[in-house]
């Protein structure tokens, strides 16, 4: 369970946190194993749902310079899912996987995201950008707002420029699409969406880009690039 809107202590990690790596175990594996089995998890500060703020002196402190920097903003230690389709790639979205039903409180606190666009939900239930490549199905960090490195589809919407907002790109559930979890930009695109008597287009274009907004772009995106982006704090307040 989740402590609380912040974590309650220093975090224990054993690597930096964009390492292309995570943890096979809640808060990471026990370095020295009992006499069998495999390691257990340590279970120890470090767990799903917990939250750190960085300062850009604790970004830097954390990053690995070599995968790409890290920036302030209010980072989240998640699970992630072992059967999405798509990989967790630096700079895609994570997104909360859907659970109902009896046991929904239960599950809600798993903190489990996929690297799938949801189906049924698509990119609504955006919970941050992956802070490295994770392998499915262990733990780690995702950055859920502030300055953040994200990943833009291979071919933009519209034009991108400083300042202009930032959308989710809403590739769809093809795991060979790239475009999964990438973001876009909309400003200069060629949209059909007019007011009209009798027309629901307009009305549903404004309500999709209220769903995947989120924040402007501090560098101008391009084409199949990673660019920062200022992701809006909003988004970081569910499951909390």
């Amino acid at each position: 369970m989740a402590s609380g809107p912040f974590s309650k202590q220093a975090i224990y990690r054993s690597v930096l946190l964009n390492n292309n790596y995570s943890d096979t175990a809640i808060g990471g594996a026990l370095t020295t194993s009992p006499a069998s089995g495999s390691p257990p998890s340590q279970y120890q500060q470090t767990l799903p749902g917990d939250r750190i703020l960085l300062s850009p002196s604790d970004a830097y402190a954390q990053c690995n310079n070599n995968v790409g920097n890290l920036y302030t903003g209010s980072y989240r230690y998640v699970a992630s899912l072992n059967t999405s389709t798509s990989p967790p790639q630096r700079g895609h979205g994570a997104f909360w996987v859907d659970v109902t039903g009896a046991n929904n409180y239960q599950n809600d606190a798993l903190y489990q995201v996929q690297s799938d666009e949801a189906a049924n939900f698509g990119v609504v239930q955006f919970a941050g950008v992956f802070i490295n490549n994770m392998t499915k199905g262990n733990y780690w960090w995702i950055q859920e707002a502030g300055k953040a490195s994200c990943a833009f589809r291979a071919t933009l919407s519209g034009t991108g420029a400083v300042g202009c907002g930032v959308y989710l790109a809403a590739a769809g559930n093809n795991a060979n699409n790239s475009d999964v979890g990438a973001f876009d930009v909309l400003v200069g695109a060629n949209s059909a969406a007019i007011f009209q008597a009798n027309s629901t287009t307009a009305y549903n274009t404004i309500d999709q880009m209220l769903n995947r907004y989120v924040g402007p772009a501090l560098v101008a995106p391009s084409n199949n690039n990673i660019s920062i982006v200022d992701i809006v704090m909003n988004r970081l307040l569910f499951r909390q």
